[in-house]
């Protein structure tokens, strides 16, 4: 067995094993958000209290997430979102909370190939409030597989 001596050597079995460091952390992230629910949870409060519009948004379920279609789920559930704090905003003083951009973080740390998964334009349409436990359902069971 021939060993590696010198200067140059070292450097390169130093940049490989940081390079395999590397791979293994980012290979165990999991996506996980514990103060996700939260927010959610807060919003499913404030529905009752937006009483004069009566929102319909496209509402993915729980199997469309546990079947092999995490990212496009979560993704559809930030766009309605937006979608939802935008009415909301137009007619009171709603301050725009981060989750919209949590849960396109979320989605992004699903890095599988997807495919058969419905589009967002294809789910049921439901009011705010079944919309938000909808997504508060998906978040629970997320966090409890990833956290």
């Amino acid at each position: 067995m021939m060993l590696l001596r010198g200067t140059p050597n070292l450097a390169t079995a130093s940049l490989c094993f940081i390079c395999l460091l590397g791979l293994k952390l980012q290979s165990t992230a999991t996506p996980c958000s514990i103060d996700v629910p939260g927010q959610v949870e807060y919003l499913i409060g404030k529905a009752s209290e937006v009483t004069e519009l009566d929102c319909r948004l496209y509402t993915p379920t729980i199997s469309d997430y546990e079947q092999n279609c995490p990212n496009t789920t979560l993704t559809c559930f930030a766009e309605e979102l937006k979608m939802l704090i935008k009415e909301w905003r137009s007619v009171s003083t709603f301050p725009k909370p981060p989750l919209v951009s949590g849960l396109k973080s979320l989605s992004s740390q699903f890095n599988k190939t997807e495919s058969r998964c419905r589009c967002c334009e294809c789910h049921k349409e439901e009011n705010a409030t079944a919309f938000l436990k909808r997504l508060l359902s998906t978040l629970e069971v997320m966090n409890s597989q990833n956290c």
